[in-house]
Order: structure tokens, then C-alpha cells, then sequence
């Protein structure tokens, strides 16, 4: 692989995370989170999830996403508790304010999808490719290097 081609996929990778923070950073500080916390109660709308699968959702290590719940919990914003059929699995939950966080969060991130349904339908599409084509690109990597410290 060339010097060129480095630089490249390392500057892709960066310019993604960048702009996706600089978008999701004002939503999510609105509420007093961060992105990440931000990110964990909108994963918990859906349905009550391990902190295991927090941890594989959000790629932090599961002591982290832990702790990560544990404050959230401290703030109100989720609860925990031990499964009964397995002590070892702690399960989360939203709260009531954190529900109405969430709403909030979603409130914001709609006015992305209406600019984005202002784009013409052919555009529109093409992202939508693009977007699909970088994800899958991305989850093939991480598959690949999974649980490699260094991935060479």
C-alpha cells in the first residue's frame, strides 16, 4: 500500500469522525451529554439492553460502558439492574427522564433527515448508497480486526 493511499483512508476516517461529532456534539450538549451519552439512551429507546451489548454497540470495552452507565444512572437518566436468570448480566433501562431526553435528542436529529429529504431524490439516493457502501466497508474492517490490538 502506498504512502498515498494511507494518508487517504486515515484522513477518510478522521474527516468522517469529525464532521459526524461537529453535528452530533451541539445535540447532545443541548441535553448536557456527550455524543456517546447521547448515543447509549437513543440505542435504549428501542428496548432495555446488557451493558454488554452497550459495550458492543457503542466499541468500548465493557468495563467502560459500565461506568458510562453507571453515571448515566447516577443522573437519572437510566436504571440498572441484575437479570434474574443471570446475576452476571446487568441490564439497563430508560427512566422517565430519560425518555423525555431521548424524545428531545430525536426532536433534533429530525431536522437533519428534513434537510436531507430537501435534497433531490436522485442525490438523495446516491448518499444513501455512499452511506451504506462506507458502513459496510467499516463493519468488514472491524469484523476483520476484531479484538486486535494491532490490526496488521
Amino acid at each position: 500500500m502506498s504512502e498515498e493511499d494511507r494518508i487517504s483512508i486515515l484522513t477518510v476516517f478522521q474527516t468522517l469522525k469529525t464532521k459526524t461529532a461537529r453535528l452530533l456534539e451541539p445535540v447532545a450538549q443541548a441535553e448536557g451529554l456527550t455524543p456517546l451519552q447521547a448515543s447509549v439512551l437513543l440505542q435504549l429507546v428501542r428496548q432495555d439492553a446488557a451493558v454488554g451489548d452497550i459495550s458492543e454497540v457503542t466499541c468500548m470495552g465493557q468495563a467502560n460502558a459500565s461506568s458510562l452507565c453507571k453515571k448515566l444512572e447516577r443522573e437519572g437518566y437510566l436504571t440498572r439492574a441484575r437479570r434474574c436468570s443471570d446475576r452476571r448480566v446487568v441490564t439497563v433501562s430508560l427512566t422517565p427522564r430519560g425518555r423525555e431526553t431521548v424524545e428531545r435528542i430525536q426532536a433534533r436529529l429530525d431536522h437533519f433527515l428534513v434537510l436531507l429529504n430537501e435534497l433531490p431524490p436522485g442525490r438523495k439516493k446516491e448518499l444513501e448508497r455512499g452511506f451504506q457502501a462506507a458502513n459496510q466497508m467499516l463493519d468488514y474492517l472491524f469484523e476483520k480486526t476484531k479484538g486486535d490490538r494491532d490490526p496488521c
